[in-house]
């Protein structure tokens, strides 16, 4: 099965136009009867940091002193870590030549500090004067600021490697902190997917066996589904922001969560009608069309409103479109019918002007903020690997050992593997959005502390 997906490429999404105004849900007010419900938190935060300082690494190999390295260096006593770095080579005066540059570089990515080999939730990325602060850190606090006090739940999916590392680490952060639970996961070794050659026959190894790979985050539906909750929070790890900027951050996780709950009860009052034959179809097909955005070509039935309604829901954040890499968010043509999908670029078929047109015009970006309904109307728990569109995977061209290899990715988890879910997309801040893909991102507003005027 890997070979033949490798062999045809991926599918392309069939978009018909880009998400506008008419589409994104506006919020009527914002309340917090959310909390009465089972939520949790879940943070994907499997990766090392070796990405965020690819251009440190780059110098050491390379002495080439790029804007990237002189802005770092310029910059220093702004990182979170800067303390830390002092303490680890204050043998060295900061503002020696480039000799001492390297050798803090190297005691950043490399030894002292070991950046480059950490989780990148476990590097210092805020200071607030007495202590300074990681992903998790933040994490929690955002948890403990819109979560029902009495149980703050968070998961973290984390990476085999770094499990005493984490657990030493999550036991000093919540050692005060009886409301707040952690728990953690690891990417399933059974969602590995086959690695082939650039021929796209198996890719074998020295030893004779064939190659599997992490199946990429689609994969971490799995252990989305395996979580006991009602409502479930979806953010990226190193998606935070310093806590004097967080009141946009929590007003719209609030407000997610509200639109979400509102919906859901509205799903569930239909399908209970629906259900006992008590139904004004017409009423039920307005709300597909114009809340939910489900075009059926074909006509409507109770039946047909069943499927439709019957569902896992999500509520999605997006920002305006800054240029940043990654989804966003679109009306798709199914075949049978339309409805809104979070699609990436590779996704696009861009040998199609028209389509291309779209993906230029888009107004909106996917930060990856969610927030997911799994329960039915009679409150049992979806299982979500149902809902999944297979054929939405990813392949990407790696290597191992010197040689190329083509990967196979799951469909993304808030792409192809929510695929079928019901959709809402709601506008909300871009001050909500301050991802830390590298260091220098720590220098942006974001990550710094706001200075009222």
């Amino acid at each position: 099965m890997s070979s033949e997906k490798f062999e045809n490429g991926i599918n392309f999404v069939n978009i018909k136009s880009a998400v506008s105004d008419r589409e994104l849900r506006k919020l009527n007010n914002i309340n917090s009867d959310y909390i009465n419900y089972n939520c949790i938190k879940f943070v994907p935060a499997s990766g090392a940091a070796t990405r965020m300082f690819k251009d440190l690494y780059s110098y050491l190999e390379n002495q080439e002193k790029t804007e990237f390295v002189e802005t770092f260096l310029s910059n220093l006593e702004n990182f979170a870590f800067y303390d830390d770095l002092q303490d680890t080579v204050n043998s060295v005066d900061f503002s020696m030549g480039d000799k001492e540059e390297n050798y803090l570089i190297n005691n950043i990515v490399k030894d002292g500090l070991s950046y480059g080999s950490l989780p990148k939730a476990l590097i210092k990325i805020h200071d607030y004067g007495n202590v300074t602060t990681t992903p998790i850190d933040e994490h929690i606090y955002e948890g403990e600021q819109y979560l029902n006090d009495e149980r703050i739940q968070l998961h973290f999916t984390i990476a085999n490697d770094h499990e005493e590392l984490f657990n030493t680490y999550i036991e000093e952060a919540i050692k005060d902190k009886s409301n707040v639970e952690v728990t953690y996961s690891f990417q399933k070794p059974e969602t590995n997917t086959m690695a082939v050659d650039m021929e796209n026959a198996p890719f074998v190894l020295n030893n004779g066996e064939v190659l599997y790979r992490p199946g990429g985050h689609g994969a971490l539906l799995e252990n989305l589904n395996d979580l006991d909750g009602d409502i479930i929070f979806i953010k990226n790890v190193d998606n935070v922001c310093h806590r004097s900027r967080i009141e946009d951050t929590l007003s719209s996780k609030k407000a997610l969560a509200s639109i979400g709950l509102e919906v859901k009860k509205q799903v569930d009052q239909y399908l209970m009608q629906l259900k006992t034959d008590e139904y004004n179809l017409e009423e039920i097909v307005q709300f597909l069309n114009e809340t939910l955005n489900v075009t059926l070509k074909s006509e409507w039935t109770k039946e047909k409103a069943i499927q439709f309604l019957d569902r896992p829901l999500r509520v999605c954040g997006v920002v305006e479109n800054a240029g940043e890499p990654g989804g966003g968010p679109f009306i798709v043509d199914n075949g049978e019918y339309l409805d809104l999908q979070i699609c990436e670029k590779s996704e696009i078929d861009l040998s199609d002007p028209a389509k291309v047109e779209i993906l230029n015009n888009s107004q909106y970006f996917n930060p990856v903020d969610l927030v997911c309904f799994v329960k039915d109307y009679e409150d049992n728990k979806y299982d979500l690997t149902k809902y999944v569109n297979e054929d939405r995977y990813f392949i990407s061209e790696k290597s191992h050992n010197g040689r190329k290899l083509k990967a196979l990715e799951h469909p993304g988890l808030w792409n192809g593997a929510m695929h079928h879910w019901n959709t809402l997309f709601v506008e909300v801040p871009s001050s909500t959005f301050n991802p830390i893909k590298t260091v220098n991102d720590l220098l942006r507003d974001g990550h710094q502390e706001s200075v009222l005027v």
